[in-house]
């Protein structure tokens, strides 16, 4: 079975334009991944996308840091994934600035939410990730830390697949996503913004840069991700037209909802 990818949110920081934050379904051939848990897991019960999650018998999340953009959608599990186990992958010292089961128990408690994550309705095992390297299923998975506040990771899972958000652009990224099928990448702004704002650049990606990686590392397709909530579509479609011209890789523009094949590397 081939490998899909299916958009869930694609917005950094708050919805708009229609657009949740950051969630990514993978479906290969043995296991269900979810990176990041924006407010998209909301989509998880629409007809097509719970279709494709029929055959699975556990859901995988991964996590790349616990700002809420990124963990709301936590809290929506006990409602929509009710049957089967789920495992999540949490980063945890030293990647980032947290102990992986303080910060999901932080989350998920009274008062700010009715259920601890051992009452959800199945069953729900944290697995810290405190080192580079580990395995979901058959699958070979790479983390590395970025740069952003209190620390986010950076994933790959396997040649076919890499995940960067919520970073600064960096060198340790392109040596990580090296030969890559699909690259998803943040692209926050633009390069005249980058040049107006040195601060958020020290956090987040800027179009061109996030194109010279994407051009260095030799990935097949480069999709960019954690939009900014005030860019309209035109805006994004803009971007596009910029990361096209800045590098060589294929861009490819994530409609929420809709379903994309990865290529196996090759």
């Amino acid at each position: 079975m081939e490998t899909r990818l299916i958009p869930l949110g694609t917005n950094g920081f708050i919805p708009t334009f229609g657009r949740h934050t950051m969630s990514f379904l993978l479906l290969t051939s043995k296991e269900a991944i979810l990176f990041d848990a924006g407010t998209g897991v909301a989509r998880l019960p629409e007809s097509h996308i719970a279709q494709l999650l029929e055959p699975y018998e556990r859901l995988n999340v991964v996590l790349s840091h616990y700002h809420l953009d990124h963990t709301v959608g936590l809290s929506y599990l006990p409602g929509i994934w009710t049957e089967k186990p789920i495992s999540l992958f949490a980063p945890s010292e030293p990647l980032v600035e947290a102990d992986a089961r303080h910060a999901i128990g932080t989350l998920l408690r009274p008062p700010l939410f009715p259920l601890t994550i051992e009452e959800f309705p199945t069953q729900v095992e944290v697995i810290p990730v405190e080192k580079e390297s580990f395995s979901i299923g058959p699958h070979k998975v790479q983390v590395r830390s970025q740069i952003h506040p209190g620390g986010s990771i950076g994933v790959r899972l396997d040649d076919e697949f890499a995940y960067i958000t919520d970073t600064a652009v960096r060198q340790e990224t392109t040596e990580l996503v090296e030969g890559v099928s699909l690259l998803l990448h943040e692209v926050w702004l633009t390069d005249d913004e980058a040049e107006e704002d040195p601060r958020a650049v020290s956090m987040h990606s800027f179009a061109g840069g996030v194109a010279l990686v994407a051009e260095t590392a030799k990935v097949g397709q480069l999709m960019p991700v954690h939009h900014h909530p005030a860019k309209s579509y035109e805006d994004l479609y803009a971007i596009v037209k910029l990361l096209e011209a800045c590098g060589t890789a294929s861009v490819v523009f994530p409609n929420e909802g809709e379903i994309y094949k990865v290529d196996s590397p090759g």
